[in-house]
């Protein structure tokens, strides 16, 4: 018995490393895999650079105006976490009092979503008029598209929570916010978490598209004075740029959900 049990650890272990392995490998394959496609493609059809550029050559221009873009990615990440946080936080708290009172829900729901039909990448000009060309329009809009999936899926998560499990904290002597802090949140926290998944990266699109609009700073900037200047090698490296910094926010999310879900880890780690 014990020898089997031994076995089956020794087998277990080297699956656990290559199923790991794989995890990392097979997103890094998926992004690699279409720039090799693209880099044959191009050499194939002889494109010219101010067409198409190859995928070698943005790698270069990365390397070598990386100064001046880890600077303006940084100024953009900036812009897109003040944007997510900005409509983040009010999203969960709007979402936790339209999940407690149904009146409430009622009379906002039809609200938000009037509002969050209109076109507001239509607006960016608006607040660009408004509010100047500078950081106040990006984040205002960014936090506007961030505030509603925000709001949906805590208000979801929230409202999934059996009824009868409140009878059962208060019986207990379970004060609101303990019964907040120990079974609403942990309850809602998935969804909260998916939510603020897609707003980070509706985030990074819409502050790099006013970017585009209006800015002296950031990489919507960059790539609009190097399409101006026919630079397409450098325009393709600010997209590139914009590309990591959606990923690096998005495993940061996975980051905090596996930090903040200790139950879910478990969960995947027993499949």
């Amino acid at each position: 018995m014990v020898s089997r049990i031994r076995r089956s650890s020794e087998e277990a272990a080297p699956r656990g490393v290559a199923g790991s392995l794989i995890d990392v490998l097979n997103p890094a394959l998926w992004i690699l895999a279409p720039l090799v496609i693209w880099e044959i493609a191009a050499r194939g059809m002889r494109l010219p650079d101010y067409i198409l550029p190859l995928p070698s050559q943005v790698v270069l221009r990365l390397v070598a105006d990386r100064d001046n873009l880890l600077l303006q990615a940084g100024r953009s990440s900036l812009l897109i976490v003040e944007g997510f946080l900005v409509g983040a936080i009010p999203g969960i708290a709007v979402g936790l009092l339209m999940a407690s009172a149904r009146l409430l829900e009622k009379a906002l729901y039809p609200l938000i979503v009037f509002i969050q039909t209109t076109p507001q990448i239509a607006i960016a000009p608006l607040l660009i008029v408004w509010f100047g060309y500078g950081a106040l329009p990006k984040v205002m809009l960014a936090a506007m598209l961030t505030f509603f999936p925000v709001l949906v899926d805590s208000s979801t998560g929230f409202k999934s929570i059996d009824p009868r499990v409140f009878y059962v904290t208060r019986s207990m002597g379970a004060s609101r916010w303990q019964t907040f802090r120990r079974v609403q949140l942990p309850a809602a926290l998935p969804l909260i978490v998916s939510g603020c998944k897609i707003s980070l990266l509706i985030s990074v699109t819409v502050v790099i598209v006013v970017e585009f609009l209006s800015s002296n700073e950031g990489l919507g900037y960059v790539a609009v004075r190097a399409l101006s200047n026919q630079d397409l090698s450098l325009m393709f490296a600010a997209i590139f740029m914009a590309i990591g910094i959606g990923l690096a926010f998005s495993y940061l999310v996975d980051l905090g959900e596996w930090l903040l879900m200790p139950w879910v880890r478990v969960g995947r780690r027993g499949r």
